[in-house]
């Protein structure tokens, strides 16, 4: 079985893109700076609705007050949180896709 090069590429970049997910680190103070930037960047967005931003706040909430109770980076959490974010980031890519870049 001959291998092209996209094909190869693609299989690293999906590989990459699983061992990602739970790798990511955020201190307290990081974590204070983005949501004072989540807060500035929510005045000009112009894309998401009210109940979109109720949404996006409670899963918020609720992922916080679980991480607090209990260990999320384990366990059938981890499984469903990595499940979810790979549906999530392959439907941003499918609608990134059908979009022309705003480079």
């Amino acid at each position: 079985m001959k291998i092209t090069k996209e094909t190869l590429r693609e299989m690293i970049e999906s590989e990459m893109d699983k061992k990602s997910f739970g790798a990511d680190t955020t201190s307290a103070s990081d974590a204070s700076r983005q949501l004072k930037q989540r807060s500035r960047d929510a005045i000009q967005q112009k894309g998401i609705d009210n109940k979109e931003r109720g949404i996006i706040g409670r899963m918020e909430k609720n992922l916080a007050k679980l991480a607090d109770l209990t260990d999320i980076k384990s366990g059938s959490v981890f499984a469903v949180l990595k499940k979810l974010n790979a549906i999530i980031e392959d439907q941003i890519a499918k609608l990134e896709g059908d979009q022309p870049s705003e480079k």
